[in-house]
């Protein structure tokens, strides 16, 4: 080395931030995972979520800031679960609380919106819910940076336009939970991937574009009056086809694009969807003995808790954690 040489030292990276965690009630048991796998970096204060009996409002209690507050000045990681009108009322009035506690900042772990399936208008009259919950959140009290909004495969993708001011939308995706540990794993098997219609391959396939395998795109046409699924671009004869999609409600879709994967000849069908709806018992059709058991296996990831929870134990269900994705988004 010569005299007077300047010699570079790459810049260290800087420590991963540390948080505040507090959850909704159908998050806890996530929340102390998340401190488990981290306990340097997370600290969790459980919250009560109560009702007064007289008027069944809410009598919440946030933990971390008594006896002596925790939460002032720290930043706060709040795991929520919009999965309905009570839940997200009660978790506003949470949000709002810290907003007016001195923190740091406010990250709002929110991976499945369920309002986000309705932010359009057909008829006048009709209340698109993604707009009235994107201004509410929106409207958080500013305590500095606006609140950061995680959200996961997002069904409509223009809503993270909705938030302004005091909320701004950070986009996320299940994707690579798939590639570890489904296309990652050797023994899975999968030939092409399938997408239900257009958008879906649009959206997701430039993310698997390097997986090298062979794409499927299905859609629907009408024949005579009826709306049907067809494959309009690749083939599945012969293959181990896996149906990609951002979430599934009823499965009709899924289930109908299954049937003509099939029906072209592909030997096995398989599906991955980020989020699970399946509102009340709708998800036992797939399962056996049902109208629409068409799947060798259905991937889903937990950030619908309740609906998660109930599919773990059934077959042909196979639940993935969004938590390690989590820690590598956050």
């Amino acid at each position: 080395m010569q005299d007077g040489a300047q010699v570079e030292v790459a810049p260290e990276a800087p420590p991963p931030r540390p948080y505040t965690v507090l959850a909704y009630k159908t998050m806890a048991t996530m929340a102390e995972r998340l401190v488990a796998a981290e306990p340097q970096r997370f600290r969790y204060f459980e919250t009560s979520w109560g009702r007064f009996e007289d008027s069944g409002m809410d009598d919440i209690v946030v933990g971390g800031f008594a006896p002596t507050n925790l939460v002032r000045h720290t930043h706060v990681l709040m795991m929520c679960d919009f999965h309905s009108n009570d839940a997200i009322l009660s978790q506003l009035h949470v949000l709002i609380m810290l907003c007016e506690s001195f923190i740091a900042s406010l990250t709002i772990f929110l991976p499945y919106l369920p309002v986000a399936t309705k932010e359009r208008v057909t008829v006048e009259g009709q209340v698109a819910t993604a707009n009235t919950v994107s201004r509410m959140l929106s409207s958080l009290p500013h305590h500095g940076p606006p609140a950061r909004c995680m959200f996961f495969d997002l069904h409509t993708l223009q809503q993270r336009f909705y938030l302004h001011s005091g909320a701004a939308a950070s986009m996320h995706s299940c994707i690579p939970l798939l590639q570890k540990y489904v296309l990652g794993d050797g023994k899975c098997g999968i030939d092409a991937l399938a997408f239900p219609d257009e958008g879906a391959q649009k959206r997701f396939g430039h993310q698997l574009a390097d997986e090298g395998l062979d794409f499927i795109v299905c859609g629907k046409q009408r024949v005579g009056n009826d709306r049907k699924v067809t494959i309009t671009d690749g083939e599945a004869r012969g293959k181990r086809v896996l149906i990609i999609d951002d979430m599934v409600k009823t499965g009709g879709t899924l289930a109908e694009a299954a049937k003509a994967l099939k029906a072209s000849g592909a030997t096995r069908v398989s599906a991955f969807v980020s989020h699970a709806a399946f509102p009340g018992d709708s998800y036992r059709r797939f399962c056996k003995g049902g109208d629409r058991a068409v799947f060798d296996r259905i991937y889903v990831t937990n950030s619908n808790p309740l609906v998660a929870e109930r599919l773990a134990a059934v077959d042909p269900f196979v639940v993935l954690d969004i938590l390690p994705q989590l820690l590598v988004d956050l």
